[in-house]
């Protein structure tokens, strides 16, 4: 004895878990999970001096979004890591927790346990970062939990202010 699905059947069960899918995905595209981080990275460059009349310094000073590969490594201090030169480094001795690209604009984001975190952006120079703490963190961001943290990094080695 065979049975036979009645087309019928098939288009729906194929309706329902195309649906199924479809929110799945979709929520996946937006959500980071109950914490981690939410960033943005921009180019910054040229004479960001302000000026008396200067009606673009804002503009300018915000700078375009960019793709670029973040490193993100287990918090680290400026003399734990081996400098290139201002702000880059050849080398970052802590232990690597991802390594994600922002998109076309700008934005990434990471799932992470609480903790806390050093961010560099990789340029041809080396690890770029340009922030410090009090106690010397390179480019530190913290974790909370069950929160989102929002950062945005500017990319500002061809800048001047």
């Amino acid at each position: 004895m065979s049975f036979e699905i009645p087309d019928f059947m098939k288009n729906l069960c194929f309706a329902i878990l195309s649906v199924m899918i479809l929110f799945g995905c979709a929520n996946q595209k937006t959500s980071i999970g109950t914490q981690g981080l939410i960033g943005e990275v921009r180019w910054v460059e040229g004479n960001l001096m302000p000026t008396i009349g200067d009606t673009t310094y804002v503009e300018r000073a915000k700078g375009i979004p960019i793709e670029r590969e973040i490193y993100i490594f287990k918090a680290i201090k400026i003399d734990e890591a081996i400098s290139a030169g201002g702000s880059f480094y050849k080398s970052v001795n802590a232990e690597l927790v991802l390594r994600l690209k922002s998109n076309k604009n700008g934005i990434f984001k990471a799932n992470l346990p609480v903790g806390k975190y050093s961010i560099f952006i990789l340029e041809k120079d080396g690890y770029f970062a340009n922030t410090f703490d009090g106690d010397n963190y390179i480019s530190p961001v913290t974790i909370h939990a069950n929160k989102t943290t929002e950062i945005q990094i500017l990319v500002n080695y061809q800048a001047y202010y």
